[in-house]
């Protein structure tokens, strides 16, 4: 079971830019994870230290996220919570890189950059405590999650 999850969760992870026509996650499930972000975006920081505001009816009618860029939060998610469940520093090699890429690369400001990294922690606390359901990360699953994460 755990090499079906891992397959699922490595192409949900690794798979979503590869394959821009037919997106290994769903409109549908990338748009209610949307949601729950902005739901609770105000549990994320903003500005420095400050709390975020919640979200206004304005940002559930067109949130200031795309759809492609939370289906690359969702799959960060899904790959930090196998980088946790197998062991590795899931900060240093999941979740900073995307960070970095988001500060860095696509001139995201400070909420949509917090909106990315809640939408992020939900999926990864999803797949974590389905992860943790099904024991421990056998030495083949980590090392095939080793070779897909970022050496940084």
């Amino acid at each position: 079971m755990a090499a079906s999850l891992l397959g699922l969760g490595l192409t949900v992870a690794f798979g979503a830019a590869a394959q821009p026509s037919r997106p290994a996650i769903p409109d549908a499930v990338v748009r209610k994870m949307i949601e729950l972000g902005l739901k609770n975006i105000h549990r994320a920081l903003c500005d420095g230290f400050n709390e975020c505001k919640p979200a206004t009816p304005a940002e559930y009618e067109k949130p200031p996220i795309t759809i492609d860029q939370a289906r690359v939060a969702v799959a960060t998610g899904v790959r930090s919570a196998f980088a946790r469940w197998c062991g590795f520093d899931a900060d240093r090699r999941s979740v900073a890189p995307l960070l970095r890429q988001l500060r860095q690369g696509k001139q995201f400001n400070e909420r949509q950059v917090a909106l990315l990294a809640v939408i992020h922690g939900i999926q990864q606390n999803i797949t974590g405590d389905q992860l943790k359901a099904q024991g421990e990360c056998d030495e083949a699953t980590r090392s095939k999650v080793d070779g897909q994460l970022p050496k940084t």
